[in-house]
């Protein structure tokens, strides 16, 4: 039989950054510069999708995708915040086995409404699925205050706060914190801040960090991190590095408490200019 030979990983990254840069350059050159700045409060849709996807063969076969989505609409009185992400990989064990190292994800949606010029009541609503620790889903619901300690063009640092309620559904019997079902309801505090920073005229930061601490006595806290560094290739394309990270002080039996991804891909920007 004929022999394939394997690309090396160096061209096979080569070749799906240029695939995707291809595939989405006709689709948005006509768009502004992406960045992850403070969206301008036109009642306009902005926001930026990307993929980070790698490969290797030959000592060992592994291969890993992370896709993301995040948009706003902001006005003067109001604001819709919507995001999410899919992170799976595969690798080879010890005895040579395809197995799965990550499937997961995540999505938000979130709506405030202005009270005060630097004062808005919130809604949030979130899911997170995780089959590795088989998490079939968990869904909070969060409402509370911000208040925008800075807010201008170039630079956004919000501090939120509030009561939320978390549902957890697993696919099988977990013990958390003593207690062993596949369902898990508690009441927690939201507490929460974000920012967003345009750098230069190419380069944008954006970060958040959530808290949420059970108030049923257990001690338990979610706490949830992420951050994107975007540097603008062209008028429509950005290389983005990030890192999300997931810390649970009370994670099922024989699950790790901390969770952190790290990626580099390229997003690409749509909506408004």
């Amino acid at each position: 039989m004929p022999s394939i030979a394997m690309p090396s990983p160096v061209s096979l990254h080569r070749t799906l950054r240029c695939w995707l840069a291809s595939a989405c350059l006709p689709l948005i050159s006509s768009l502004a510069w992406a960045d992850l700045a403070p969206p301008p409060k036109d009642g306009l849709w902005r926001g930026i999708a990307g993929a980070a996807l790698s490969a290797t063969s030959g000592n060992s076969e592994t291969s890993s995708a992370l896709l993301n989505a995040d948009g706003a609409r902001a006005s003067d009185h109001d604001k819709i915040s919507l995001g999410a992400n899919f992170n799976q990989a595969r690798g080879t064990n010890d005895a040579g086995e395809r197995t799965t190292t990550a499937d997961k994800a995540s999505a938000f949606g979130q709506y405030d409404r202005d009270f005060a010029p630097r004062w808005f009541g919130f809604g949030r609503l979130s899911f997170d699925r995780d089959a590795l620790i088989d998490l079939s889903s968990r869904t909070t619901l969060s409402g509370g205050v911000g208040f925008r300690v800075i807010d201008d063009a170039t630079n956004s640092f919000t501090l939120l706060g509030g009561i939320g309620h978390t549902t957890e559904r697993y696919s099988s019997t977990q013990t958390i914190s003593n207690e062993t079902d596949t369902r898990f309801h508690r009441l927690s505090a939201f507490l929460a801040e974000e920012s967003a920073h345009k750098l230069t005229e190419s380069t944008s930061f954006k970060q958040r960090l959530e808290s949420n601490p059970a108030l049923d006595g257990s001690g338990a806290v979610l706490w949830k991190f992420n951050a994107n560094l975007d540097v603008a290739i062209n008028s429509s394309l950005s290389l983005s590095v990030g890192v999300i990270d997931t810390y649970n002080t009370e994670p099922p039996e024989g699950a790790v408490k901390n969770d952190v991804t790290f990626f580099t891909g390229i997003n690409v920007k749509f909506g408004g200019p």
